[in-house]
């Protein structure tokens, strides 16, 4: 569910959150956040397909080792982030949401990601009033830089679509981190494991958590978060994300 604000955008149409050009009127009143070439384009990278479960990238649950290890149960995800690189159709909305405050964009991948996150529940026979929803929590400085916290809006826009409350469960130690995008596999669960801690031990406990994220590259950070979540009580944890790195897919159990 998408929330339309139909006479702002038809008197200021909004663009593509893809290749900037503007969207006509069906678009707009669709809800759209991509012209019809680039939502042609998203549906394609969507039917990618796993090299470990042969499903598509949607319907794909595969985890890396170290979040099986710390008990993060499942991944979904709707499309893989190619590394490395910012022209694919993904990266741009990836990118876009980091960068810049885009409302619409977030809507629209939340209620892409919601699909996957009705599946997962129904899959595991879990009731939505059992779960709560948070996210992990951006770096101060980047915050500041772009206005705008993406995991954060992405669990917001998520708790409307799913009627599941979104709650901060997580918080970053002051001082402590540094960007993981520097540090290999190693370095990022080091370095994980000092940023982040739990802030609300209540909101979680006899919860199944739904942690949401933007990208997850190497997997450290959710790893850890999904630690923190089940030693504070959680019955489960289970990781959202719009994308992960496509290295990912060779990486899942």
């Amino acid at each position: 569910m998408i929330r339309r604000r139909p006479l702002l955008e038809l008197l200021f149409p909004p663009a593509c959150a893809s290749c900037r050009t503007l969207l006509d009127r069906s678009d707009i009143l669709s809800g759209r956040a991509l012209c019809p070439s680039c939502q042609r384009e998203w549906e394609s990278e969507k039917l990618e397909t796993c090299p470990s479960c042969a499903k598509p990238v949607t319907a794909c649950r595969c985890i890396t080792e170290d979040m099986e290890k710390c008990k993060c149960e499942a991944l979904c995800k709707l499309v893989y982030y190619i590394h490395g690189k910012r022209e694919p159709l993904q990266n741009r909305l990836i990118y876009s949401i980091k960068q810049e405050r885009r409302r619409r964009t977030v809507e629209f991948l939340a209620s892409e990601l919601a699909e996957s996150a009705r599946d997962l529940l129904s899959e595991q026979g879990i009731a939505t009033q059992d779960a709560v929803l948070t996210y992990i929590p951006r770096a101060t400085a980047a915050r500041l830089q772009y206005g705008t916290d993406q995991a954060r809006e992405l669990a917001r826009a998520l708790s409307r679509e799913l009627s599941i409350p979104m709650l901060p469960l997580l918080e970053r130690r002051p001082g402590m981190s540094r960007p993981q995008k520097h540090l290999n596999s190693e370095e990022r669960l080091k370095n994980a494991k000092k940023t982040y801690r739990v802030r609300d031990f209540d909101g979680c406990r006899r919860k199944t958590v739904l942690l949401v994220d933007d990208i997850v590259t190497s997997g450290a950070t959710v790893a850890i978060c999904a630690r923190l979540l089940r030693r504070a009580g959680a019955y489960h944890v289970f990781a959202l994300a719009v994308a992960a790195d496509e290295l990912q897919s060779e990486r899942g159990r």
